[in-house]
C-alpha cells in the first residue's frame, strides 16, 4: 500500500468578526452595504457600532444578523478627551478621530486567537470577498493616499518609518487580534500610559488627519508580520457618490455594471465637493465604464 502522508494541511483560519463604525450621515449608504456585506463577506459575526443616541435608528434599518452597539460600549466617554485634546479650530474633527480608536477599542475586545475584519461602513462589496487564502495568509487591498502626517506621527509614536510603496487605507484590513494587542502594548509601553493617551499624546493637535487606524496597524503588520500577509493589485473605486449617486437609488443592473469593474465601491460623504468637477469625473468614467445610459 502507498505511504499516507502524516502532514496535515494548514488550517484556514476564518473571520470571527466583522466590524465597521458608522453615524447617522452614511446610513443610506449603511442600509445598501450591510447586506451586501452578509452577503459576500463570510464571518461569524458582524457588528456596527454607531453614537449612543443612534442605535435604535440603525436598529430599524440593519438586518440580522447584524448587531447594532453603542459606541460607549467601547471607548466610553472618550469623545470628551479627544475635545480637550486637540485645538480650537479643529474640533470639527473630533468624531473623525473618535471613529479609529472605537474601531481598534472594538478589536481589542476578542481574544488573541480570534480574527477580525474592520470594514469600512460607507462602502460596499460587489462580489463575494476573500480575505485569507488558502495558505492562511491574510490579504491585504492597496490603497494609492499617501499623508505625511500619518506616517509623522507612526515614527514618532513607534519609531517605525514607511518602507511600503503604497496604502493600508483601503476600506478594509484583516488582522488577528493578537497583532492590534501587539501594536497597543508598545504603545503603552513606550509612555507607561494607555495606548489611547499615548495616541493623543503624540498627535498633532492641530492636524485635522494626523492619526490612521489603518495605516498604523498596516505598518506595524508589514515590520512585524510580514510574511503572514499578502498585498492584491485588484480594483475598487472610491468617488461613488460622484459616479453613481445615492446607492438607495441604484437599481439592480447597475450594481451588476460596477461588479464588472471593481470588488467594492465607496460612498463617501465629502465626495460630493466640489460639483462642478465631480459632474466632469462621473460622466467621463461612466463613458469609460460602460455604464452610461444605465441609471435612474
Amino acid at each position: 500500500m502507498p505511504e499516507v502522508s502524516s502532514v496535515m494541511p494548514p488550517v484556514v483560519p476564518v473571520i470571527d468578526e466583522v466590524i465597521s463604525v458608522c453615524s447617522i450621515k452614511d446610513i443610506d449608504v449603511w442600509t445598501v452595504a450591510a447586506k451586501h456585506i452578509v452577503q459576500f463577506i463570510s464571518a461569524k459575526q458582524y457588528t456596527v457600532i454607531v453614537p449612543d443616541a443612534q442605535v435604535q435608528t440603525f436598529a430599524a434599518v440593519t438586518k440580522a444578523p447584524y448587531q447594532v452597539k453603542p459606541e460607549s460600549l467601547f471607548v466610553g466617554n472618550l469623545k470628551e478627551k479627544i475635545a480637550q485634546t486637540l485645538t480650537p479650530g479643529n474640533q470639527d474633527r473630533v468624531g473623525w478621530y473618535l471613529q479609529q480608536f472605537v474601531k481598534i477599542s472594538a478589536v481589542l475586545t476578542h481574544d488573541d486567537r480570534d480574527v477580525v475584519l474592520i470594514w469600512d461602513a460607507d462602502t460596499v462589496p460587489l462580489k463575494k470577498l476573500e480575505f485569507i487564502n488558502s495558505s492562511g495568509q491574510f490579504i491585504y487591498y492597496k490603497g494609492d493616499e499617501h499623508r505625511k502626517s500619518y506616517f509623522d506621527f507612526i515614527e514618532r509614536a513607534l519609531g517605525l518609518k514607511r518602507t511600503q510603496n503604497f496604502s493600508f487605507i483601503a476600506q478594509s484590513l484583516i488582522l488577528k487580534v493578537s497583532w492590534a494587542r501587539e501594536l497597543t502594548n508598545a504603545l503603552a509601553q513606550s509612555a507607561q500610559l494607555p495606548w489611547i493617551d499615548v495616541v493623543l499624546s503624540f498627535l498633532d493637535k492641530a492636524e485635522p488627519a494626523g492619526f490612521s487606524e489603518f495605516e498604523t496597524l498596516g505598518t506595524w503588520i508589514w515590520n512585524h508580520h510580514r510574511d503572514e500577509v499578502i498585498i492584491i493589485d485588484r480594483a475598487w473605486y472610491r468617488n461613488g457618490l460622484s459616479l453613481v449617486g445615492n446607492p438607495l437609488s441604484l437599481p439592480k443592473r447597475v450594481w451588476i455594471g460596477l461588479a464588472k469593474h471593481y470588488d467594492f465601491i465607496s460612498f463617501e460623504a465629502w465626495d460630493m465637493k466640489g460639483e462642478i468637477r465631480n459632474r466632469i469625473r462621473r460622466a467621463y468614467r461612466r463613458v469609460k465604464l460602460g455604464l452610461e445610459g444605465k441609471f435612474i
